[in-house]
């Protein structure tokens, strides 16, 4: 049954004001604060943070995005771009009657849900690292020295925190409740949400092939979060898996030149080496799918 009671409770704020046209509105609302809040940051961040980052000096807010998140400063940019995304999320929510709080379901186990969910991440990752490190132990160089990566880390991971919280109030919070509000297919309130998330991951300047290959692990990853949500009621679960999948990539391991400022360690890889990047997100798909099922298993 799709539809447990647990979810119905999450999506029972959504069911008051469903109307089609509150959705619409509410989703351009959405993505003009977002706009144009992470047009300011970019406008006063670069000019606020550069005396404490001195390589974003003589940056301007379109050389940053697509300067790649190659250094710590652009890093901390980029992210406070999704501070304006959670406030869009919001913005969604009003134009239902509804409060931010709704958003994130009812706070019941939300806790537990929460870092079940990192703790199930962590631990498949810290196994795989392990297992690769024995066949291959020169697999990673180092990027972030140690000292200087624990000092940003009291600054990167809230506002890690704050991009993958608001990621989530978007696709699963504010677009799967009224979604499935509105109507009774899983195909609209669970596929529809994920696949736009996972298109807007998708990067033109790569080859086509790899491209599409995010995209749909990208996807996949939606379902997922998606399945956590209408399974416990609420957005920890899937807060939990997306801040933990999202401090490996962003702040563990990165692929140079890639959002790679933050990483601890670089992959022996680059965007350019498809055949390689292809293996390897088709292995992550698969971890992916296996940590689905402990998951499911650990939050029943």
């Amino acid at each position: 049954m799709l539809r447990t009671p647990a979810f119905e409770a999450f999506i029972a704020p959504a069911r008051a004001y469903p109307a089609f046209w509150r959705i619409v509105i509410g989703v351009l609302t959405g993505l003009g604060v977002y706009m144009l809040g992470a047009a300011v940051v970019l406008w006063f961040g670069i000019d606020l943070l550069s005396g404490v980052f001195p390589e974003l000096e003589g940056l301007d807010a379109f050389s940053l995005l697509y300067g790649n998140g190659t250094s710590p400063g652009q890093m901390a940019l980029i992210l406070a771009t999704f501070i304006p995304m959670g406030l869009g999320a919001f913005a969604m929510a009003a134009w239902h009657w509804r409060g931010p709080a709704s958003l994130f379901g009812p706070s019941t186990s939300f806790s537990r849900n929460f870092f079940i969910a990192i703790a199930v991440l962590a631990a498949a990752n810290v196994t795989f690292f392990v297992a690769e490190r024995l066949i291959a132990p020169e697999t990673y160089t180092p990027n972030v020295p140690f000292a200087a990566w624990i000092k940003h880390l009291t600054w990167a991971v809230p506002l890690l925190f704050i991009q993958t919280t608001s990621e989530e109030l978007v696709f699963r919070g504010y677009l799967q409740q009224q979604l499935a509000a509105r109507f009774n297919s899983p195909i609209v309130w669970m596929i529809l949400p994920a696949l736009l998330f996972g298109a807007g991951h998708y990067d033109d300047t790569i080859d086509l092939t790899l491209a599409l290959l995010i995209v749909f692990a990208t996807t996949m990853f939606g379902i997922i979060a998606a399945d956590l949500t209408r399974l416990t009621g609420n957005l920890a679960a899937a807060m939990g898996f997306h801040f933990a999948n999202n401090f490996v990539a962003l702040l563990l391991v990165g692929v140079p030149g890639e959002l790679s400022g933050l990483a601890l360690y670089h992959a022996p890889f680059t965007m350019d080496d498809t055949s390689i990047l292809t293996n390897y997100i088709i292995l992550d798909i698969i971890v992916m799918f296996v940590i689905w099922a402990l998951l499911r298993r650990a939050l029943r």
